[in-house]
This record gives C-alpha cells, sequence and structure tokens, in this order.
C-alpha cells in the first residue's frame, strides 16, 4: 500500500533521542483525542506511536514521526502513523512482526534484555493498528506506516 495524499490534520515530531519517543507518545495520544478517538483507541494509538519512535531510536538512527488524519469511505475516520528513519530496510518484515523475533528470525533470549527489547514491539503495533506496511525511501532509509480506524471490526 503507498501512502495516500497529505491530509489536511497533520503533526510531525523528530526522532533522535530517547526523550523524542515520550514527545512522540504524548502527542500521537492528543492528535487521536482531537479527531475524536474514544479514549481506550487513544491510549493504544499512544502504544503504536510509543514503538514506532523507539525502533527509530534503536534501529534507525534518527528520523521522525508523521501523524496524519485519514478519511476511509469504508472505514471511516482514522489516524495514520509514519515513521521514516535513516537506517537500513526491513530483511523480513514479515519475520519481525512475529514476537520474540526480530527481521532476521528468531531472538536468543540470553541476550533480549541487551538489545534493548524482547522483539514484541512490531507485532504490538500490527495488533492495535488496523493496516501496517512499510517502504524504502528513495535515497535510504524507509517508512512503516500502521493505520488505526475509530471503529473497529475487531480488538487487539
Amino acid at each position: 500500500m503507498e501512502p495516500l495524499d497529505p491530509p489536511a490534520q497533520m503533526s510531525e515530531h523528530p526522532v533522535e533521542h530517547t526523550a523524542d519517543v515520550i514527545t512522540v507518545q504524548r502527542a500521537a495520544r492528543e492528535f487521536a483525542y482531537d479527531l475524536g478517538f474514544p479514549k481506550e483507541a487513544c491510549d493504544q494509538i499512544s502504544i503504536v506511536a510509543s514503538e514506532l519512535a523507539s525502533n527509530i531510536v534503536k534501529y534507525g538512527v534518527r528520523g521522525r514521526v508523521r501523524l496524519e488524519a485519514a478519511d476511509d469511505p469504508d472505514k471511516g475516520l482514522g489516524m495514520r502513523l509514519v515513521a521514516f528513519d535513516q537506517g537500513p530496510d526491513f530483511h523480513d518484515f514479515e519475520m519481525a512482526l512475529r514476537d520474540g523475533c526480530d527481521d532476521r528470525g528468531p531472538l536468543n533470549p540470553a541476550t533480549m534484555l541487551g538489545r534493548g527489547g524482547i522483539g514484541a514491539g512490531l507485532g504490538a503495533v500490527a495488533r492495535l493498528s488496523d493496516d501496517l506496511g512499510w517502504a524504502p525511501v528513495p535515497g535510504g532509509g524507509k517508512q512503516v506506516w500502521a493505520i488505526r480506524y475509530a471503529k473497529r471490526s475487531r480488538k487487539p
């Protein structure tokens, strides 16, 4: 899926340091609230934002997270989160979505804590989102996007 045209409502937040993760998390929660999402959805969107931003810090060196209003004729009001980074492409995106794995396969339990995570972040993003994808960015880096609709047909 290709990213859609720029929305009328949007904000963008740089991510270079761990402290930026909290800024993005709060901004995403407030953005969702301002769009009219229910409180539980706002909380879940903040988790998605936190995971995307923390992955930039851990693996992408630096980047930004863009928050966008989305409107789908069938699904209604939505919010798109797009994380851009300067890191390497995914070796295997589907593998990275599995809990306990990275994009190359299962993680060694003895080294999980030393790497800054247990390999469940992108899986959580997938469970809390209605659509998730990624694409390389021309000139280097990648973008990962997640879309969440206010009215979900499924629960996490």
